[in-house]
Order: structure tokens, then sequence, then C-alpha cells
């Protein structure tokens, strides 16, 4: 087996019996999210892991003994050949026995016990981060499929066995194909503002640093809810094309329908839509899916809205066709080396046309 899987696998094991350090958690995170594969195989184990409580270890393999059965129960020519493919069989069979060996050793002891006596009822989390400029795509345990934007990261459990809730977090923009569950609602959360689901397909953004937060059905029925310690309150219903928008500053509550609902769930195929957008969510949309820092230096440009779709254009020319559109001229600063070494992100700066 290769030696990067066995170390992985290593971490895996370690993780659920002991914290991991800065360096393993980085490297298991990286692992989970370089792939669908990866993050499935995750979970399966930690899946059975949380299973396996009451699963009685085998005792220790006697290799003597395995050897010599082999030996007796083979009658097979003695040619060379046929001795040297046996030879093999044999070792193969003492490889395994000595890796089974240590993995069962390694998990059965004294702290994997301690874990499991905790397990069930203190779940097993885990955090996908999509990367800006790129959207990823996670399967949950339950089956539900979420999409996520550039720069979002969704924290779940790795399974939602023996939960009254599937319960999962969103910092960002995630579009949602839920599983159907009536006896186990699906919620996600973000800050205070809950999104409570049975089975169902919406679209919410919800990005930490937006000063709102929008929530747009495709199929089904929503259930907004507001959280404030343990006390629920049901806010609002929504219905397919409908959209509810949260005002955090002012904390309010409003919804719309919509006729089609392409400009909230177009990202997922990697297009960028505005529609009669102000130039505040212009730059917002912009700045996170290309990691840039966008200011507007002139507050005429307050007024301008802007009607377009994108797919596959780089920055510079999103701006070049903002700019034909509109008397809009932007500047781009290039990155910088900063006290750390990090690289500091790109700077554009709009301004108007006429603004010396």
């Amino acid at each position: 087996m290769d030696s990067g899987i066995n170390y992985i696998h290593t971490i895996i094991a370690k993780s659920l019996t002991e914290k991991l350090d800065n360096q393993e958690s980085k490297e298991l995170d990286d692992w989970r999210s370089a792939s669908t594969s990866n993050l499935r195989e995750y979970n399966d184990f930690t899946t059975l892991w949380l299973k396996s409580g009451s699963m009685s270890m085998p005792s220790a393999i006697n290799k003597q003994n395995a050897l010599k059965k082999i030996q007796q129960n083979s009658s097979l020519p003695s040619s060379r050949k046929r001795l040297i493919n046996i030879t093999y069989q044999i070792a193969a069979v003492l490889v395994l026995s000595i890796i089974f060996s240590g993995v069962f050793t390694y998990l059965n002891n004294d702290r994997i016990h301690k874990y499991y006596a905790n397990a069930i009822s203190q779940p097993i989390y885990q955090e996908i981060k999509a990367a800006y400029g790129t959207q990823s795509k996670v399967e949950l345990s339950d089956g539900t499929i979420v999409f996520l934007n550039s720069g979002s990261k969704l924290r779940f459990p790795q399974t939602f066995i023996n939960q009254d809730e599937r319960k999962v977090s969103l910092d960002g923009e995630g579009y949602f194909s839920v599983a159907k569950n009536p006896n186990q609602p699906f919620i996600v959360e973000a800050k205070n503002l809950n999104v409570k689901v049975l089975g169902t397909t919406f679209n919410m953004e919800a990005y930490d640093d937006n000063s709102s937060v929008t929530i747009a059905l495709v199929e089904g029925n929503v259930s907004l809810q507001s959280q404030s310690e343990n006390e629920k309150t049901e806010l609002m219903q929504l219905s397919p094309n409908q959209v509810a928008t949260f005002n955090k500053s002012e904390n309010l509550l409003s919804k719309t329908v919509v006729s089609d609902l392409y400009k909230y769930t177009a990202w997922i195929n990697g297009r960028i839509v505005f529609d009669n957008d102000p130039i505040e969510t212009v730059v917002n949309k912009l700045g996170k899916w290309y990691n840039v820092d966008i200011t507007i230096a002139d507050k005429k440009l307050s007024n301008y809205s802007f009607t377009a779709t994108f797919m596959d254009e780089s920055l510079e020319q999103i701006l070049d066709v903002l700019s034909l559109t509109s008397s809009m001229t932007y500047k781009i600063e290039s990155p910088v080396k900063q006290t750390d070494d990090s690289m500091s992100k790109r700077k554009v700066i709009l301004k108007s046309k006429n603004l010396n």
C-alpha cells in the first residue's frame, strides 16, 4: 500500500482518539477537500467506527500456525515455479496479518473506549472550504448534495445517526439539494438565522461579511427561523420562486416573488449573473469570485446598476465590459509582499471617467 495512504489512515485513526496537532489537522483537511472520493472514504471510516463500539476485537494472529496450515493444505506440486508462487502467497498472508494486527492494536486501547463512550452524543464535525475562484461539491452522509461557491465553507457532522436534526452551518453561498427525511429535519445555520427543511432545493447566500442573507427557494418548502440561545422562533415560510432577504443591520426580513431564479443559481454552472444589480452588489460578487479587494473611489458610481452574464472571462475582461456600458473606469494594483512574507490581494480601484 502506498506510504501516503498509510500515513493519512494513521491520521484518521488518531483523530478518533485524540486531538491532532496543527500540521496533522491541516494535512487531513487538505486531503478530505482534495476530492469527493477522499471525503467519502473518510465518512465511511468514521461512520464504521461509530457503529463499531461493541465490536469485539480479533485475537492475535498466530503466524506460525497460519504458515503450517497453508503448507499442509496446499497439496500442490513441488516444482520450483509453484514453490515460488506459494512463497509469495504465504508472504502476502503474513503481511496482511501483521497489518490488521497492527491496526487493531492501535485502535483497541483505553483511549478508544473512552472516546466511544461520548461518540454518539459528541458527533465528529468536518469543514469543507471552496477556494476563491472555484466551486466545490460535497455529498453528505444522508445523500444531501451541496454546492459551495467561491470563498465559502460548510461545517457538518460526519453522520446524522442518533440525532434529532440534520444540522449544518454555512459561511458563504451554498446550493442545497436536501435528501427527504420527514423524521429528521435538515437545518442550515447562518448566524442567528436558520433555514429548516425536510427535503427541498434552495440557494442560500450568507457570507459573514455581507450585509444581508438571501434564500432563494427552487422547489419544496422552507421555514425561516431565528435563534437566540436555546429558543427558536418561526419567522417566515417560503414557497417555490420566492426569495427571502434578511438585512442584518436592521434585523429586517422580507420576501419577494420572482419569475426566474437564474441569477441566484447560475453560479453552480460557472456563471456570474447581474440583473439590474447596484455597483455594491457587483463589487461584492467580483471581489469574492476573483479574490480581490475592490474600492469604490467615487460616490457617483453608487447610482449605476448593471445587467450582464459572464462565464470564463477574466476580471479585466469583465471590468472592461462594465466600463464600456457606463462612465466607470478602473485601475488594478499588483499584489505586494507583506511583513509575514505572504502576498496581499490585488486591489481594484473604481472611479468615474471624469474624476481627476
